[in-house]
């Protein structure tokens, strides 16, 4: 493909609109580009990593990178020696820069950055990529303030591709990763098949490149090469042996997906690009939905609005996506839909992805600027994470037929005691058109021929109501069987579903399952590690704190109201974060959750499950049981302690419907567990009682 196949703007700006920079103007050049000559108005270490942006490419191309950039000079730097720059001081000076740059790099989590920088570093040592340094001439330097130094301004690149088309841009953005990404900045482009702007914007622009290059930079600037010492350093320490492997198939960026993934992608194209994926927690839901994102990307213009239950599930959505510059959609919506329905008007993007937690989803608001703004758009696709949630009165507004793309996340669509709300989400989003339950994953490997789940034991735990509980239980039963037998409106199915709440909340605060915790507990012994207690409520949670204390296990509290803010106190992390960082490296033994670890959380050390509250909610155990599944080293089996309530056997008869439905958890539970003939056993015998 040639520059003229691209579709690129006549200027472009960052930060300011929704347009994104680096995946429709960098990107796309720089891997068609045979040649990238580069002059940034001041050195920033990060150059390295940013400039790194469609690399890949270039070197497939056998192209060649030129850069042209100036140093910030330090008082210390000026007041060294008058003839700096061609010091060592001024060796040492630019290798501390980069090597800082590294050493922040290497503390980051993202491979990727790394290998950005070892791109770099290779291209470098390969001949790809040349740097030089602009720096001021005189010989009074020490005589002179860095503010009184006249900085080097210029910034503008130029990039060849194979048929020698031309473009070249020109503003305010430097090489640096915020200018890119994070400033507000501006740039013109100019391409060579406009005789006229060739003649008057790019062919002058290339004849100062070579003037620089040459070392013709007039009176006031030398240009220097990057000084030997600090290209051998780089190369040496930061070069590996060949190109960066996760970085050769970058453009396009497509995720390598597993063969069961790849299938799913392929059953949701088949179904017109609509359709549920329902895949077991831990099988990559995301990882398959952001190819799906891509492919409808392929169709035309395209809104993609991803709708998820909570904010942190959000927050991983965004990180998911990065690439595609997301959006979170907030309190300042309306300006920001308003912004987007312009840009794709004056055609400044053709993609444009927002995340929105399902309260924000559902409001009129939100839903009227959506269907302005479609009419500007070819394709709006809705992606729905945990898509059981969507079936609410609350949040079917965004259910419109706006979207003509629709993918429906979920490990359990089906929703609890809601079988309208299921049949609106089947209906809406043409079916479930692939299904991945939990019993096909545990017999299915990754790449490496490593399981992609963690296979577990399950052992329930039974314990039974006290005098009053029954009698709350008998009388809820009665106000619910009544309840069945008139008119069902609105308002009693309303009023149905909260006897049912309360019903089972009976269950799962069971007053006896605190000691049988405390038995349980000391069983399993003092040197309990990467246990999950899943608790009713606070008070319950509490109490059940109150218990590890007494027996001196350490643990910690997580209940949903973490702070979703990075923090130095944090280590840079969120509060959520960090608590389950601390949890993972073992610094105390439990974690103590409520239900905000039920969906969208990664906890891979987890490794012993105990469920004090549990319902016949299937969507709540297989989201918990999930949770523990997921691989971690040195994990070989999960296992899962669930205390279910079993009445006596001399009262079991007063209470069917407990009894069915915690016999009826116990038996899904088992269906795939290491020890499933066991519990089967125990069953039976329940049952004959």
């Amino acid at each position: 493909m040639s520059f003229k196949q691209l579709h690129l703007a006549a200027s472009y700006d960052t930060g300011l609109s929704s347009i994104d920079v680096i995946s429709d103007f960098y990107n796309p050049l720089l891997s068609e580009s045979v040649r990238y000559d580069r002059v940034a108005g001041y050195f920033s270490s990060r150059v390295i990593a940013s400039a790194a942006r469609g690399i890949a490419a270039l070197v497939r191309n056998n192209g060649k990178m030129r850069l042209i950039t100036s140093h910030a000079f330090t008082p210390k730097d000026v007041a060294a020696i008058q003839d700096y720059y061609v010091s060592e001081d001024f060796s040492n000076s630019l290798l501390k820069e980069f090597t800082d740059t590294f050493i922040e790099l290497d503390s980051l989590s993202s491979a990727m950055a790394q290998d950005h920088v070892g791109a770099m570093c290779w291209m470098l040592r390969e001949g790809y990529l040349e740097i030089k340094v602009v720096v001021p001439k005189g010989a009074n330097l020490s005589k002179l303030s860095p503010e009184e130094i006249e900085k080097f301004h210029p910034k503008y690149g130029i990039l060849m591709d194979g048929e020698g088309n031309t473009v070249s841009f020109a503003g305010s953005i430097n090489e640096t990763e915020s200018a890119w990404s994070r400033n507000i900045e501006n740039l013109d482009l100019y391409v060579s098949w406009f005789p006229e702007e060739f003649e008057r914007r790019i062919k002058p622009k290339i004849a100062l490149f070579e003037k620089l290059w040459a070392g013709e930079s007039g009176k006031n600037w030398d240009v220097i090469e990057l000084p030997a010492a600090v290209k051998d350093k780089l190369i040496r320490d930061y070069s590996p042996e060949d190109f960066p492997k996760s970085l050769e198939g970058q453009f396009p960026n497509k995720p390598n997906l597993r063969d069961y993934q790849i299938e799913a992608v392929n059953a949701w194209e088949s179904n017109h690009l609509r359709g549920i994926l329902s895949m077991a927690t831990g099988t990559g839901k995301t990882r398959t939905a952001k190819s799906c994102i891509e492919l409808a990307q392929t169709k035309g213009t395209l809104l993609t609005v991803v709708v998820v239950p909570y904010q942190h599930i959000g927050d991983q959505w965004m990180s998911e996506l990065s690439e595609h510059r997301p959006v979170f959609v907030g309190g300042d919506r309306a300006e920001l839909l308003a912004r987007l329905e312009t840009d794709f008007l004056f055609q400044r993007i053709r993609q444009a992805t927002l995340v929105v937690v399902k309260e924000t989803a559902g409001k009129p608001d939100f839903i009227s600027a959506l269907i302005s703004l479609s009419q500007e758009v070819e394709n709006l696709l809705i992606v729905a994470d945990e898509v059981h949630w969507l079936g609410a009165n609350a949040y079917r507004p965004i259910l419109d037929n706006i979207f003509n793309f629709r993918l429906g996340l979920s490990a359990t669509p089906k929703r609890y005691f809601d079988d309208e709300g299921t049949d609106l989400l089947i209906n809406y989003f043409s079916g479930v058109v692939f299904d991945f339950p939990i019993s096909k994953a545990l017999k299915t490997t990754d790449e490496k021929g490593q399981p992609i789940l963690c296979p577990y034991e399950y052992h329930p735990e039974f314990v039974d109501l006290d005098e009053d509980e029954r009698k709350d239980y008998k009388e809820l039963s009665r106000k619910i069987a009544k309840a069945k037998s008139i008119e069902q409106t609105y308002d009693v199915r309303a009023y149905l579903e909260s006897l049912y709440l309360a019903r089972a909340k009976i269950a799962k605060s069971a007053s006896a399952k605190l000691p049988h915790l405390k038995n349980l507990l000391t069983q399993l012994g003092p040197d309990i590690k990467h246990c999950l207690i899943y608790c009713s409520d606070t008070d319950q949670l509490s109490q059940a704190a109150d218990i590890l204390r007494d027996l001196r296990i350490s643990a910690q509290r997580i209940t949903g109201e973490e702070s979703t803010n990075s923090s130095p106190r944090w280590n840079g992390m969120n509060q959520r974060e960090f608590i389950i960082d601390n949890f993972a490296n073992g610094r105390f033994s439990v974690l103590l959750a409520i239900r905000c670890l039920d969906e969208g959380v990664d906890i891979p050390a987890a490794e012993t499950g105990i469920i004090l509250a549990s319902s016949g909610n299937s969507k709540e155990f297989i989201q918990r049981r999930g949770r523990l599944m997921r691989p971690f080293p040195g994990k070989q089996r999960a296992v899962v302690y669930d205390l279910c309530v079993i009445p006596d056997k001399t009262l079991g008869q007063e209470f069917p419907t407990l009894r069915a439905t915690e016999l009826n958890r116990i038996r899904q539970f088992a269906e795939d567990a290491l020890n499933r003939e066991e519990v089967e056993k125990l069953i039976q015998l329940i049952e004959k009682e």
